[in-house]
């Protein structure tokens, strides 16, 4: 299936505050490379007044890696075994890809780690085929101690241990489906088309297809007390947007159902005709709750930084 990259693709998650350490331990000082934390969201010309600057960030290594070690993939949580992106994309989200000097390669770590290179903007699709428009280069990196981490970090990582964050994007790729579902393009038998309505049965309500797993009963709740197993009480925001997603899943899934939608023909790059496409109705608004549910979500992961 074509994926369809979502209209707000956004920075990574980053604040652009000099001169600050990463944890509770440690100075900084002018001399300093510019410290980046997975913590606010600058705009892209924010961001670009420090290419080709030397930054420094804190973070966790993703358990993907080359073959080759050139480069690794930081996050701002633990144990996770691939990258961030966005739902039902190869851009990448809340994690930046960190490149070694020339020669040189990374091992696997799973301590907390500070990194520091150059920051350099482009258009970088790397060999994993992750998407990127910016990155840090000529990096080394050094092992945090336990007294430069914040006081939550155990918490952090007791949630992070559960994978329920990559639980949450996969949950995120079903609803995003859902939301943007005619807008897709498919591979069947006879070639590539559109969606029709009776292919959200092939995609979502038939057993093992490839988003039925949305669409059980109890998933969200699953989600939720996998959540809840860690903490009932330090997690409520990401309940609350687990709960906000489940809600806009199901009311995607209804107006598909109750056949809320237009048939349109439009000309497409993918078959340079003017066949017959479906539009949901409340297509633009749907766009605007996926956009801010997930944006939520994001600044909520944000928020939990060195």
């Amino acid at each position: 299936m074509t994926k369809k990259i979502i209209s707000f693709i956004f920075a990574l998650i980053l604040t652009l505050s000099a001169f600050v350490s990463c944890g509770k331990g440690g100075d900084q000082t002018e001399q300093d490379a510019s410290f980046l934390s997975f913590a606010a969201a600058p705009s892209v010309e924010e961001m670009q007044k420090l290419d080709g600057t030397e930054v420094s960030i804190c973070g966790y290594m993703s358990k993907l890696l080359p073959a080759s070690g050139e480069f690794m993939y930081l996050m701002n949580l633990p144990y996770q075994k691939s990258p961030f992106s966005f739902p039902n994309t190869t851009q990448l989200a809340n994690t930046i890809a960190v490149y070694a000097k020339p020669g040189q390669s990374y091992s696997f770590t799973d301590r907390a780690i500070r990194v520091t290179g150059i920051l350099e903007f482009g258009n970088f699709t790397d060999e994993l085929n992750y998407e990127y428009s910016y990155r840090i280069k000529d990096a080394e990196y050094t092992v945090l101690g336990t007294d430069d981490l914040d006081s939550n970090i155990k918490l952090w990582q007791q949630l992070a241990s559960t994978d329920v964050i990559a639980d949450i994007y996969r949950m995120y790729e079903y609803v995003n489906f859902l939301c943007f579902w005619p807008t897709y393009t498919a591979q069947f038998e006879g070639g590539s088309d559109y969606l029709y309505p009776s292919d959200i049965d092939l995609f979502c309500k038939n057993d093992d297809t490839q988003f039925n797993y949305g669409y059980k009963e109890g998933y969200f709740d699953d989600l939720v007390a996998k959540v809840e197993s860690v903490s009932k009480t330090d997690f409520v925001a990401l309940v609350g947007n687990i709960r906000k997603a489940e809600a806009l899943a199901k009311e995607a899934l209804a107006e598909i159902d109750a056949g809320n939608y237009t048939q349109v023909a439009e000309y497409s790059n993918t078959f340079g005709d003017g066949r017959n496409q479906y539009r949901m109705n409340k297509a633009d608004e749907f766009d605007a709750k996926m956009q801010e549910t997930y944006r939520e979500f994001a600044e909520w992961l944000a928020t939990w930084k060195l």
